[in-house]
């Protein structure tokens, strides 16, 4: 669900935010430092006449088509990280070895994220690799977990906490710093009850919202906690269904990319369950057989 929401947009609308950084390098390539300089100290100084005219036909037509490519290519690598996600769900139960692929959708979020920050535009948008960090990190985790091998269940748990730390950490600092999107988010879905929030009041919930997260990121890497885990895992799903609530169902996709937030805690739950388990069971084998030797 999470690649579904990330996909979706790429697929349908504007593309990935790696798209639009490498078509925005390009063009600053294509204009150039220097004939920009140029055209910047002729318009300041010079009459318009004198203006460089550095852009041909051909140079238009050049980067229309790198343009046009570079989105087909965006939308087939959406595309296929969506079909793998969705293809594994079905075969790595009979193909084990299979699972390693969840890697590449990983990388892709990675790398999208990478974008985000990079691309900037947005409140604490160089925080996005962190603050996805439950994102590709599911899929990280993923291959460990269904590999069953117990050599990997360290791995697994450091994997899963980690993730979770990062996410809930960067979220707890935006909404400490009152992130103008988590303002919004409050005022939309406020308004929906009839309920007049104001700013004093809007402000002080998004601060213990945010102590809130940071204490669940430190408690999560310190402690394995039944009732934590469970809360950070209806916080999650709380954070991401906000969404659709106060944007209306087509903010679908934003409210899937979000749900790692709450699987990754059920994950690392499940996960210290099963390694408590399997030593009770090896604890009692061992019993058994040093009972039974004479």
């Amino acid at each position: 669900m999470a690649v579904l929401g990330v996909a979706w947009p790429v697929i349908f609308n504007d593309g990935s935010a790696l798209a639009k950084l490498l078509i925005r390098n390009y063009e600053v390539d294509t204009v150039g430092d220097a004939d920009f300089e140029a055209a910047m100290v002729a318009e300041l100084y010079v009459e318009q006449s004198a203006i460089p005219k550095t852009h041909s036909l051909n140079t238009t037509t050049d980067t229309t088509n790198y343009v046009s490519t570079l989105q087909s290519i965006d939308r087939a690598a959406a595309l296929l990280c969506l079909l793998i996600t969705l293809g594994l769900t079905f075969t790595c139960r009979r193909w084990p070895k299979l699972c390693w692929l969840y890697l590449i959708p990983a990388i892709w979020l990675l790398a999208n994220a990478q974008a985000i920050s990079i691309n900037g535009g947005n409140a604490f948008a160089e925080l996005a690799v962190p603050a996805h960090a439950t994102r590709f990190g599911l899929l990280i985790a993923l291959p460990l977990i269904l590999s069953k091998a117990p050599k990997y269940d360290r791995a697994i748990s450091w994997v899963l906490r980690i993730s979770c730390a990062l996410t809930f950490a960067i979220h707890g600092w935006e909404a400490f710093q009152l992130n103008p999107a988590f303002q919004d988010l409050l005022y939309i879905t406020a308004g929906h009850v009839n309920i007049e929030l104001s700013e004093w009041y809007c402000h002080g919930i998004l601060r213990v919202i945010g102590v809130m997260d940071l204490i669940l990121a430190i408690a999560v890497v310190t402690i394995i906690n039944r009732r934590l885990l469970i809360w950070m895992a209806c916080w999650g799903l709380i954070t991401a269904a906000s969404r659709p609530i106060a944007m209306g169902f087509d903010a679908w996709p934003e409210c899937a990319m979000r749900l790692p937030n709450s699987v990754m805690p059920l994950l690392l739950l499940f996960h210290s369950v099963q390694i408590n388990n399997n030593k009770t069971t090896s604890n009692s084998l061992n019993d058994k057989q040093n009972h039974i030797t004479p």
